[in-house]
């Protein structure tokens, strides 16, 4: 095992720890399982509004979103959701695959199969999603509580009287809601590497959790803040070189090819097409995918402008195109979940070692093992 400061230093190990073929490609595969799901989904829930499914092909391509143009009745929401949920379920088993073979990378093993991985996170999969569900299920029974209350409270003279005697309980329940909901959010955060390096069940990952948000509040904040910023940091830092090196074989093709490679990536540009609705929780995303694509130079990608030929090779070979396209976006993204869940087991590796004086990364003694006494013969000679 590598040594550890068990501090804020080996937080910045999560940019090495997280740039490994490994955990990137397991990145990759999560993601794109994720992405498939959603865009069904999605599409699903667009159809179910009684949008044509060409039209929102031409307007998201394979990356749909709601429309505020478009009808989406509250059953298209459903399906919607359900789809945010599908990709939810596969970001946190990919982390806990990914944190599990940091860790093990951690403590001297570097051949951990990225399969063992997987099978790992599905194996506990049940902790890494019941622990989130167990909060929300309890905030909404307190939730259920407060309408109880507020039943109570339409009785005329009585309720009241009633409301006004629970009012500091009330309060003090409502506080602990916003508690719990901070809770939560760190559980979604942390909770996959939890899984991943100490291999807890459902209630183990709950203690942890609130252990480290109660006895280590400012370094959970401030090293998840951190690490974050790492996994953005470290992404970006890939989309440039991608782009530097995109750019350079771009200028090679062109030497023969010309306008026949140009007309390739106008091809390229109008199939890949990604297009972040600008308004809602989308908008700061949208801003984001504008400025970064102008960064590398690739623009082209949220704007195209309609694009056709009659060149079957040129066609084939922009779809092709598209589809590296596709693998590079997600082996950005891909880096960047790598950078934040390998990150998240030094994480909670330091805070549990600041709060418990525990070092998850040692490996136990084994137990000696004593060896059966000989029986004697019975011609050996006794000796006093």
């Amino acid at each position: 095992m590598t040594g550890l400061h068990f501090n804020y230093k080996d937080i910045f190990r999560a940019l090495r720890l997280g740039f490994s073929a490994k955990k990137v490609g397991m990145g990759m595969l999560g993601l794109l399982f994720g992405l498939i799901g959603y865009s069904l989904l999605c599409y699903l829930a667009h159809l179910a509004a009684g949008n044509d499914w060409i039209s929102i092909w031409e307007i998201y391509r394979l990356l749909p979103f709601p429309n505020p143009n478009l009808p989406f009745t509250w059953f298209s929401w459903v399906i919607y959701a359900l789809g945010i949920l599908w990709l939810v379920v596969a970001m946190l088993i990919t982390g806990t695959a990914i944190a599990k073979v940091t860790f093990e990378q951690l403590r001297g093993n570097e051949f951990y199969e990225a399969g063992e991985g997987f099978r790992f996170a599905l194996k506990n999969a049940g902790a890494v999603l019941a622990s989130p569900l167990l909060i929300i299920a309890f905030i909404l029974l307190l939730v259920i509580a407060g309408i109880i209350l507020s039943a109570i409270g339409s009785i005329p003279y009585f309720g009241p009287i009633v409301v006004g005697l629970l009012a500091i309980p009330a309060f003090l329940v409502s506080l602990f809601i916003v508690y719990l909901l901070i809770v939560l959010f760190f559980n979604l955060l942390l909770g996959p590497s939890i899984v991943g390096a100490m291999g807890n069940d459902t209630f183990d990952t709950l203690f942890e959790v609130f252990s480290c948000v109660n006895e280590q509040p400012a370094r959970l904040i401030w090293f998840t803040f951190l690490i974050g910023l790492l996994a953005k940091l470290g992404s970006f830092l890939l989309g440039l070189g991608s782009s530097l090196a995109g750019r350079f074989g771009s200028w090679v093709l062109s030497t023969f090819m010309g306008a026949t490679w140009q007309e390739i990536l106008t091809g390229a540009g109008s199939i890949f097409k990604i297009t972040i609705p600008n308004w809602g929780l989308f908008a700061p995303l949208h801003k984001v995918l504008i400025i970064e694509t102008n960064l590398f130079g690739v623009p082209q990608i949220y704007s195209p402008g309609f694009w056709t030929t009659n060149n079957w090779g040129i066609y084939n070979g922009s779809i092709l195109l598209t589809i590296c396209a596709y693998a590079i976006g997600l082996m950005l993204i891909a880096y960047g979940l790598s950078v934040w869940f390998s990150g998240n087991v030094l994480n909670i590796a330091v805070l549990v070692k600041k709060k418990d004086d525990k070092n998850i990364f040692a490996v136990p003694e084994e137990e000696e093992v004593i060896e059966p006494e000989k029986p004697k013969e019975k011609n050996e000679p006794v000796t006093n």
